[in-house]
């Protein structure tokens, strides 16, 4: 189980451990929501994170990986969740790359605009499919 919440100490974490290191990350994915998405009062709910948190826990995020230099990453159990509350977490996370002046590409929307999109972009419904070099 995985979600901004949680991981937000893997990265302060990976930031002590890792302070001084000479090469910091060229680039860096974010991949986080789906987690973050799952509904209040499901069985799942122990991963929901409300709206602002989680964009509070991103812009957090964000200044840690930009202090880090490795970071590390979890496996994710796949929560009850819906497809319009993960576009809603896709577009605070886009308004919060706006906010810090950063750039970024809103991969939810793109995925809508294709037809069949959940099995050909998600294996399992939640974990990005593995493409073919």
């Amino acid at each position: 189980m995985s979600n901004t919440r949680l991981d937000r100490s893997l990265f302060m974490l990976l930031i002590y451990a890792n302070r001084g290191s000479k090469k910091p990350p060229a680039a860096t994915t974010v991949f986080f929501g789906a987690n973050d998405a799952a509904l209040a009062g499901r069985t799942s709910e122990r991963q929901h994170v409300p709206v602002e948190e989680y964009k509070d826990n991103l812009r957090r995020i964000v200044h840690h990986l930009k202090e880090a230099s490795v970071y590390g990453e979890k496996a994710m159990e796949q929560p009850e969740r819906t497809n319009e509350m993960s576009g809603v977490d896709a577009s605070q996370c886009v308004e919060l790359a706006r906010e810090l002046g950063l750039p970024s590409i809103n991969l939810w929307a793109k995925m809508q605009e294709t037809e069949g999109w959940q099995k050909k972009f998600f294996s399992d419904g939640l974990h990005p499919t593995a493409f073919p070099p």
